[in-house]
């Protein structure tokens, strides 16, 4: 009987302590990338148009730095006239700092992404400081099956978060510059590009959300991070 005692004693000890934080989710993971992610609009015929996310790794009094998808400013007027939001009520001014896009030589003038060469990635700076940010880590350390998040602007609307998991570090699956990019099991649609993918293992942007199947997929393709030619 004080066997049986003990071994209840042990199994109500596991049921009703509650689990970790490494356990239990991630919900405070999801909290900090929703706090350091953005929504970029441009200005329209209709007026203001949510067209793309981005995520913000740097922020000082002045300004706050995202990263972003470059094929968002494939259009001459985003290049030059785009704001960013985190509430779609309060627009922030913002300027394009460097892409990793060009068009390829002979092209005078894009007509769809086969015009391009280089890389899927870009950089902003927001005209507004002291924002949430998260910190840059190495896409090179990925495996397949590791944990990822996402927060972003689908179909323009409000920040939703999505988790997901590595499918490939080297996805042969297109002609475009997206060739040999990274590949998720994430759930994403458009809006989506431009979405820091975070990994839950170093919390910190391991890739950009560029391309996808179709209007909306499970099957994402982000560029790794470490193909951004920067200094940290």
């Amino acid at each position: 009987m004080r066997r049986l005692a003990a071994l209840v004693a042990v199994f109500l000890l596991l049921v009703l302590v509650p689990p970790s934080p490494a356990t239990a989710g991630y919900e405070e993971l999801f909290i900090k990338v929703k706090a350091a992610s953005w929504a970029i609009y441009i200005r329209g015929s209709v007026g203001l148009e949510s067209v793309c996310s981005a995520t913000a790794y740097s922020s000082n009094r002045k300004q706050t730095v995202l990263l972003t998808a470059g094929h968002c400013f494939s259009d001459a007027a985003t290049k030059t006239d785009f704001l960013v939001t985190q509430d779609h009520f309060t627009f922030v001014p913002a300027v394009l700092l460097a892409t990793g896009m060009k068009l390829k030589p002979g092209a005078s003038r894009p007509y769809g992404m086969g015009d391009y060469e280089g890389d899927d990635w870009a950089i902003i700076a927001a005209m507004v400081g002291n924002k949430p940010t998260i910190p840059v880590g190495s896409s090179k350390k990925l495996v397949i099956g590791e944990d990822l998040i996402v927060v972003g602007v689908p179909f323009g609307m409000d920040f939703f978060a999505v988790q997901g998991i590595v499918g490939s570090t080297d996805m042969n699956v297109s002609q475009l510059i997206w060739n040999h990019y990274y590949g998720a099991n994430i759930y994403i649609a458009g809006g989506n590009s431009g979405s820091g993918v975070v990994s839950t293992k170093q919390r910190a942007i391991v890739g950009i959300l560029v391309a996808a199947p179709g209007n909306q997929s499970s099957l994402a393709i982000f560029a790794p991070i470490h193909i951004v030619p920067w200094k940290r």
